[in-house]
């Protein structure tokens, strides 16, 4: 599903469609009413390996957990493999997002819900240990960039120019797992969109699977930097794919009718 803001900001994901119903905002709609696309959404034209290979994970274990019924065809058993990996994937983004919102309540002074209060003291730590100077995060922020694209921030602190960008991940403090990929792109269209002075940006990764367990990958400055370059080049691909120029500066000429 792809998310849209206003050119103010303001998160534009649904919309009252002609029949009065509550809708998800399409390309029409954003056409019709100026809106630009999140930055996730830009970045869904770029092949993300690491994502990629988790969807092939689970449609594999689906595959070895899911017994197949008798007389059934290979098309219905492949059918129902890939509903269950999907099911798996919802509701890892369930608890991902109940993560998100106890982290989101903390940091903007409201209650924690109990079970996640670890969660939430180890990002803290974490979040501490990595800038012990900066006490000015501020969680949530909307935005919308002239050149074309928007988005909402986890965390940032104005004063210090860092973003913070927090994931949840299935993993044990015992698995040596890669936990950073291509997550500088995301960070860095957030860090441009935001106008902050260039700093280090990072990635805070929340275990569903151990509570209170957390790792952080911080970005440099330069890594950042050449991630805006990325980002820069998906936002024209996205673009001249759409056919639609979401900006409202001069910019230089891109392939977009």
């Amino acid at each position: 599903m792809s998310h849209w803001y206003e050119r103010d900001g303001t998160p534009r994901y649904t919309i009252v469609g002609k029949n009065g119903k509550e809708r998800d905002t399409t390309l029409k709609d954003a056409r019709q009413l100026a809106l630009v696309p999140s930055v996730t959404t830009v970045l869904d034209v770029l092949n993300k390996s690491a994502l990629t290979e988790w969807k092939v994970k689970q449609g594999i274990l689906a595959a070895l957990t899911l017994p197949r019924l008798s007389g059934e065809t290979d098309e219905s058993y492949l059918a129902r493999v890939l509903d269950d990996s999907k099911q798996q994937a919802i509701q890892a983004a369930e608890e991902g997002t109940r993560i998100h919102d106890a982290i989101e309540a903390s940091f903007k002074g409201l209650p924690v819900t109990l079970a996640y209060m670890g969660h939430v003291k180890s990002v803290r730590e974490k979040l501490y240990e990595a800038f012990p100077n900066v006490n000015d995060w501020i969680a949530e922020t909307a935005f919308a960039s002239p050149l074309g694209y928007g988005g909402k921030v986890d965390l940032h602190s104005p004063s210090a120019g860092i973003v913070v960008d927090h994931k949840s991940k299935d993993m044990a403090p015992w698995e040596e797992k890669r936990l950073a990929y291509d997550q500088d792109w995301q960070l860095s269209a957030y860090h441009r969109g935001l106008n902050l002075r260039p700093n280090v940006c990072a990635n805070i990764f929340v275990s569903r699977t151990h509570p209170g367990y957390v790792e952080i990958h911080v970005w440099t400055q330069e890594e950042i930097a050449r991630a805006w370059n990325v980002f820069e080049c998906a936002l024209a691909t996205w673009k001249c794919i759409k056919g639609y120029d979401s900006s409202w500066i001069e910019q230089k000429e891109i392939c977009v009718p």
